[in-house]
């Protein structure tokens, strides 16, 4: 089957093709030759590569040129710079050369390891993703950013780089366990509160807790997040402006996800923190109960249980949120951090900075914020639906 989807993303002067299909492996590979590649490099974790890997190796070697298949540890954990490191001396091992070609097989962890390694390899060279996760095909694919984990929080340490292309295929989804696909609906659901509201009403409707989609289904959605990513990075390609809304729900959700050890999955932390940030929004005046209610009935029509897991240390999530990654936009008060809050579908809150004009940013107090997380733990939402 062909791509049935071929859209150029655009970021102010960056553009990449992204194609998607069902059941394309054939293309995928035929535009991985296309490249003329002195080698390809295919970067996946264990599970990965034994699902896909091998297989799409072997395909590579066939019909673009010499491929190299090197795999790396499975979860978050892994996620830092020794992955990088060891895959980069790895590579250089096999003698690649600065006209090879780095293709991200997998998901979000990948996409960023591999990604960063392609921007150090020789100090830059082509990048191509092959998301194999939903929250990677509708999202993380579609970003410059290129980060890995520090000790104190997520996505501490990278750079901006530019893949050349990506190609998804949604017959990978389909051994995707269903803890995946319901993280791949998290960063959906953002979409539709944060930037697409129109989407909200079918949403509602082929949403479901067993993470069963057919590939109609699938496409439209992505399509449809494809769409709300380029309304917001069309004229921001590092997500320093408008872009910044694409961090709705991250500042707690990537505590969360942080404080797990990986357990818990990136989109389910995303739903979670924007829960969060929506009762947060409520207390500070800016958003009524109904707009928390509706964020309860999506993240669970979507699967995930809105509540901080039982496993979760609250306290490690706490000191985390100190140390989030927008820090820096705003001059915040002290004891404060910038968040991402909206006070209705779609009704961004913005801020005024000085060196930048607006952003979609609020200072909010780090006492209110670490008091809705300890509320929101442990079945806390029942607490705040009283």
């Amino acid at each position: 089957m062909h791509f049935t989807l071929n859209q150029v993303i655009a970021m102010e002067d960056a553009t990449f093709r992204y194609r998607l299909g069902t059941d394309c492996v054939e293309h995928i590979v035929a535009r991985l030759a296309a490249h003329n590649a002195s080698s390809y490099v295919v970067v996946a974790d264990t599970t990965v590569a034994e699902l896909y890997g091998l297989e799409l190796a072997s395909r590579i070697a066939k019909d673009a040129g010499p491929v190299h298949l090197l795999p790396h540890g499975v979860g978050e954990q892994h996620k830092g710079l020794a992955t990088v490191a060891a895959l980069a001396e790895h590579a250089l091992e096999k003698g690649v050369d600065r006209r090879c070609v780095v293709v991200a097989l997998g998901g979000g962890v990948t996409g960023n390891i591999a990604g960063l390694l392609a921007a150090l390899l020789f100090r830059g060279v082509p990048l191509v993703h092959i998301p194999t996760t939903l929250v990677a095909q509708l999202d993380s694919v579609l970003s410059l950013k290129q980060a890995v984990n520090g000790q104190l929080g997520k996505n501490l340490i990278g750079t901006f780089y530019q893949p050349v292309e990506v190609l998804a295929d949604t017959a990978m989804l389909r051994t995707l366990p269903a803890r995946e696909i319901r993280s791949g609906m998290g960063e959906v659901i953002k979409n539709a509160l944060a930037i697409r509201p129109t989407m909200i009403d079918r949403l509602g409707e082929v949403l479901n807790a067993s993470a069963h989609y057919d590939d109609e289904t699938l496409l439209w959605i992505i399509a449809e997040s494809l769409a709300a990513k380029a309304e917001v990075t069309w004229d921001d390609r590092h997500e320093r402006r408008s872009g910044l809304v694409l961090e709705y729900g991250h500042t707690t959700g990537h505590a969360i996800e942080h404080a797990s050890h990986g357990e818990v999955a990136h989109g389910a932390g995303v739903a979670v923190g924007m829960l969060v940030a929506a009762e947060v929004s409520r207390r500070l005046g800016h958003a009524d109960e109904e707009f928390v209610a509706l964020h309860r009935e999506l993240i669970a029509a979507g699967g995930v249980e809105p509540v901080i897991p039982a496993h979760v240390d609250t306290a490690v999530v706490k000191q985390l949120l100190a140390y989030d990654n927008k820090r820096g936009y705003l001059d915040s008060p002290p004891g404060h951090t910038p968040m991402v809050l909206l006070a209705a579908p779609g009704e961004v809150l913005h801020t005024e900075s000085p060196n930048t004009g607006p952003l979609p940013l609020t200072p909010v107090p780090l006492t209110l914020l670490a008091d809705v997380v300890d509320e929101t733990a442990d079945r806390g939402a029942d607490r705040l639906a009283a």
